[in-house]
């Protein structure tokens, strides 16, 4: 059972430790993350970004490098160098794949600078953040925003009007769960109200697991943000795009 302190962080790290970013360009925006990072994203569904001369966002667990997760074959690190070379991001996952929410903020430090060693070891070079299973609490969203250049959850759809860059809303690109339908309706609603909608997905497969799209989808949902006339960028490019005057 999660003890009263537990609850009671999770529900203060949703109300406290903000640090707003103005979304007031009256041009939607679109970003495109893959977790765990398996090799399917890499490939596959960097091709489709590219395809529509888009880049995405790529959150690693170097723990997972060459591994298999779910069933799903991981990156490499020939696969991250590509992704870089060719424009995308690249960000911090932990390295262990670790419930930030149920760790003690050292515990998690230190699977951070694991992470981070993992990046310099490869000469990789990383932004932002995103918290495995979207799980965080009060001490671990402030010691995230003093570690990195911003933080993504999961949950919350399109983001109108300001976002957290401690605590960003992103909405799951998943085959079994998401519709086209809910796809229309975010990208509509984004472009309509000059917001960010950040889409986050794990593999690219035509048989893709619980956590997956397919290629189908990711096209759809590509294929609509650029017919609303919405910007795709990944997330670093997105936060700049909105800093700009």
């Amino acid at each position: 059972m999660i003890s009263y302190y537990k609850k009671l962080s999770r529900f203060a790290a949703r109300h406290m430790a903000k640090r707003w970013l103005p979304l007031n360009k009256n041009q939607g925006v679109v970003s495109f993350s893959f977790d765990d990072v398996p090799a399917s994203a890499c490939q596959l569904g960097a091709a489709l970004l590219e395809r529509y001369d888009a880049r995405g966002t790529y959150y690693v667990c170097g723990g997972l490098t060459d591994g298999v997760e779910q069933g799903q074959q991981c990156h490499s690190v020939e696969d991250l160098r590509r992704l870089i070379e060719r424009g995308h991001e690249i960000g911090c996952h932990t390295f262990s794949h670790t419930n930030c929410a149920e760790e003690s903020v050292d515990f998690v430090t230190k699977d951070w600078r694991r992470n981070r060693d993992f990046f310099k070891q490869h000469q990789l070079s990383i932004s932002g953040f995103a918290f495995p299973f979207g799980a965080y609490d009060l001490p671990s969203k402030v010691a995230a925003s003093r570690v990195f250049s911003y933080n993504r959850i999961t949950g919350g759809g399109t983001q109108i009007a300001r976002a957290d860059l401690h605590a960003l809303g992103a909405q799951s690109l998943y085959s079994n769960t998401t519709t086209a339908d809910t796809i229309l309706e975010l990208i509509q609603q984004t472009a309509n109200e000059g917001g960010w909608l950040i889409l986050y997905s794990h593999e690219v497969s035509a048989t893709p697991g619980p956590w997956g799209t397919t290629p189908e989808q990711l096209e759809l949902a590509l294929r609509l943000a650029r017919q609303h006339s919405c910007k795709i960028l990944p997330v670093n490019k997105a936060i700049d795009f909105f800093r700009t005057e």
